[in-house]
């Protein structure tokens, strides 16, 4: 199924870095990889109840390239086209805020179907 009203928003990895205090926490590259999907929100439907908490700032991206999965570091890694950029868990997209700026939603969830359904959940 060919998707239709796609929108033009732009992909950052993740990367954990190391602080001065020897804290790891995660930050995104300033590289962004431009995609082009299709965006869903809940439209008054019931979202997914996740970890106890109603989750009210979802989105979902219908994205339908082609792609093959690998596992690195035990995380599944979706590839697209000659291995040219990557997406996975925790990455951030973004759909409202300029290429230049922070994400604004991060990937919760990827779901390989006749497309690939990404759930993204609202930065704050």
């Amino acid at each position: 199924m060919k998707l239709k009203n796609k929108r033009e928003c732009w992909l950052k990895k993740k990367v954990v870095v190391k602080g001065e205090d020897g804290e790891k926490y995660a930050v995104f590259t300033d590289v962004a990889v431009k995609i082009s999907a299709t965006v869903c929100s809940g439209s008054g439907q019931m979202q997914n109840v996740q970890m106890g908490n109603v989750q009210q700032w979802q989105k979902k991206l219908l994205y339908d390239e082609p792609y093959t999965v690998t596992v690195e570091n035990g995380v599944e890694t979706y590839w697209f086209g000659e291995k040219e950029y990557s997406m996975a868990v925790g990455d951030g997209v973004c759909i409202y805020a300029t290429p230049e700026q922070p994400p604004d939603y991060r990937i919760i969830a990827i779901h390989p179907f006749s497309h690939l359904r990404i759930i993204l959940e609202k930065m704050r």
